[in-house]
């Protein structure tokens, strides 16, 4: 009978979509010890239910399924749906010596996976392997503010207080955020800091050419109070400066990663989320941080209702790579 051959290393599942790469290399890190990357593209079979798709790495590019080869690892972590067929497969080529961690509710099949880390926002059911976390793992540790702060002192440390880091989604799948939902958002931003105050703003991959150009003529009157980053921009991206420097941050409410990362600083969150730009999951994640102390609606807050929100960084890339330590790493 072969030998199955396990090496002590971690292998991190990294597909196309940049929020579950950000997830799972949030956990790699917070783990502190070396780890193996293995970006791969999915197929068109990836369309397949998983309950089809079993234990595979059929719905894996071809030219990706290569690297999937002994020796195989003491643990492999994913995130999304469709990474849970593949880090089945591999915990089943491995004889089950490989522990596979999973983000984000897989569905069935489920029980042959040791860890999922769950958001609170989907209310799925505890389960025997299961652990539930309030927001998205992120790369956005106390550390990497840090390095972010230190990086970014001769551009931001100027800028006058308050400060707000403003972090801008837009378009979803079952959502439009319009030119006029930036323009309102801004107008708020702007009443908020007053005549001394100022934004730092990113938008994302998402983020309309409209939009961009909405806020770049509404930010205009702040003269210097304000920096516009725009995500294509080929220099780097200020948005870890940004929220290291921030005295509270502001997101729109269409982003749960954006959110999640907006809690990572211990500031006050504000969120602005107008009607028909957000699911009812991201309405519930929103209350969720609302009623715990962390955020408020953009709309209902001032400076003074700012100056009573406290709380304690939120890093749940800590808490999942804790357990997976104690779990399967002892």
């Amino acid at each position: 009978m072969k030998k199955i051959s396990i090496q002590n290393d971690i292998w991190l599942l990294l597909d196309e979509r940049t929020g579950n790469r950000t997830q799972v290399l949030g956990v790699g890190n917070a783990l502190n010890t070396n780890y193996t990357e293995k970006l791969f593209k999915y197929n068109v079979i990836s369309k397949l239910p998983n309950w089809l798709l079993q234990a595979s790495i059929l719905h894996v590019n071809k030219k990706s399924r290569k690297q999937f080869k002994p020796p195989w690892p003491k643990i492999v972590i994913g995130c999304g749906r469709k990474s849970s067929p593949a880090g089945l497969w591999i915990k089943e080529k491995s004889e089950n010596k490989t522990h596979f961690i999973q983000i984000m509710w897989p569905g069935w099949p489920y029980k042959n996976i040791d860890l999922i880390a769950i958001p609170e926002h989907d209310k799925i059911n505890p389960k025997i392997n299961t652990i539930n976390i309030l927001t998205s793992p992120h790369i956005f540790s106390k550390e990497y503010l840090d390095k972010a702060k230190i990086k970014w002192s001769k551009t931001l440390n100027t800028l006058p207080h308050p400060r707000v880091a403003v972090s801008i989604g837009g378009d979803t799948k079952k959502n439009k955020f319009l030119p006029s939902h930036s323009s309102k958002m801004i107008k708020l931003l702007i009443k908020f800091i007053g005549s001394k105050g100022s934004l730092m703003i990113t938008t994302s991959r998402r983020t309309s050419n409209e939009v961009y150009e909405r806020i770049k003529n509404e930010v205009d009157i702040l003269g210097k109070r304000a920096i516009l980053w725009k995500m294509d921009l080929k220099n780097n991206n200020p948005y870890p400066g940004f929220l290291s420097y921030a005295d509270a941050v502001a997101v729109t409410g269409d982003s749960i990663s954006l959110c999640s990362e907006a809690c990572s600083t211990g500031k006050p969150v504000l969120i602005f989320a107008p009607e028909n730009t957000t699911t009812l999951k991201q309405k519930t994640f929103h209350q969720a941080l609302i009623k715990k102390g962390i955020a408020k609606y953009l709309e209902d807050t001032n400076l003074d209702i700012l100056k009573k929100i406290s709380y304690h960084p939120l890093n749940e890339s800590q808490y999942i790579a804790e357990e997976i330590k104690k779990r399967f790493l002892n």
